[in-house]
């Protein structure tokens, strides 16, 4: 626990609005107060942190990734000039594997390749990696240390299911934003209160609402249209490949998710309560990967396909190969694969509940062909001029 954080925030709080902050504000500090923030002071990732993600699993993301960059690249037309991009990379070792794969594939490497990462720890680790790698990365904090570039592939991999969320709950007929005060010991607790102006809320279509019961629970994610307008602003011509857990709308809020999917993590353990020791777990929520797509469409980018990760990853041709190389090796080393296989494939893990999006700018093409059949892109019901 961090009492420099929770001091921080309580400040904040006491100089709120009558005594409060919309969550956002408290996410935002609990992830990434400079020097106090979760992502900021400690081991996040992997067995010694408080998660897994994909490239913790084995090759099978990296492997993915790159058959899809060399499909964008090859659908820009074979650039001799082109740049790749990755936001939220972590340690970095996803860019790098993806780099390291294309290489011995035919494909001419990118000219100028850019890692976006908010953390300064983060881009430290990184820096670290792409150095003993030999890799000439570019670093930014934000992408509005971007140039505008023509030919540019991004990608990211759990990036928007870190974005700080507000909170709203259905009461008597009608959403209240659902924030944080202090109670009467000092502690974080949840309070409700009517919206400070109308446009606040999230729009939701009214069938939905109407389904919900009384004290239902959610989150909504008011920064996917910054950053689709950041990514779309930096990008001239080229592809948006986006790896995350989601839902589209319709399953997001469905009325049996009576409590949203606001979530902690630490120590590999779902953990309900967000507000208790700020810092000290890891805070996030699912993709509307409807709201994704409909702000990536007001922004210029057009959603080509989504999809679940299994079905991704099960129609990926090097992934394809490596599994058969697995499966050949027998022993102790192809359980150790095949496991990892199966925790990104199979819908027990992480196969159904992650998605991938893909999406295009200035380009006149559909889904890649090899994923055409398990493209899912009309269940966003994203709306149309």
């Amino acid at each position: 626990m961090s009492k420099a954080l929770t001091e921080q925030i309580a400040g904040l709080i006491k100089g709120g609005n009558e005594g409060w902050i919309a969550f956002d504000a408290f996410m935002q500090q609990a992830l990434y107060a400079p020097g106090l923030g979760y992502y900021e002071t400690g081991e996040v990732f992997g067995k010694q942190g408080d998660f897994l993600t994909g490239p913790d699993t084995g090759p099978w993301l990296s492997l993915g990734l790159a058959d899809l960059v060399e499909w964008g690249w090859k659908q820009l037309g074979e650039p001799a000039e082109w740049s790749l991009a990755e936001q939220g990379g972590g340690s970095g070792r996803l860019l790098t594997d993806v780099l390291a794969l294309l290489a011995g594939r035919g494909v001419t490497m990118p000219q100028h390749i850019h890692a976006i990462e908010r953390s300064r720890q983060m881009r430290d680790r990184q820096y670290q990696l792409y150095a003993q790698a030999g890799l000439d990365v570019q670093q930014h904090t934000g992408l509005d240390g971007l140039p505008e570039i023509d030919n540019l592939i991004y990608f990211s991999n759990e990036l928007p299911d870190a974005f700080p969320v507000r909170c709203f709950i259905w009461q008597g007929g009608m959403m209240r934003e659902r924030g944080v005060a202090l109670d009467k010991d000092g502690a974080f607790c949840w309070r409700d209160r009517p919206a400070e102006s109308p446009g606040v809320l999230p729009k939701l279509p009214a069938q939905l609402a109407a389904a919900w019961p009384p004290g239902y629970f959610s989150e909504w994610n008011p920064y996917l249209a910054g950053w689709q307008q950041d990514v779309s602003r930096v990008m001239q011509r080229g592809f948006v490949f986006s790896v995350d857990y989601g839902f589209a709308r319709s399953e997001y809020y469905r009325p049996q998710r009576v409590e949203g999917t606001l979530l902690g993590h630490l120590k590999h353990q779902p953990v309900h309560d967000v507000l208790s020791d700020p810092g000290s777990r890891d805070i996030t929520a699912h993709v509307d990967f409807t709201a994704l797509g409909q702000a990536g469409r007001d922004a210029g980018l057009e959603m080509l396909c989504w999809m679940t990760q299994g079905a991704w990853l099960a129609q990926s041709p090097a992934v394809q190969a490596y599994v058969e190389q697995a499966a050949a090796m027998g022993g102790a080393e192809s359980m150790k694969h095949m496991a990892g296989a199966k925790r990104m494939l199979l819908p027990q893990g992480m196969g159904e509940l992650f998605k991938l999006g893909v999406q295009g700018k200035g380009v006149a093409c559909d889904a890649p062909d090899y994923l055409g059949a398990f493209n899912r892109v009309t269940a966003l019901e994203l709306e149309h001029d």
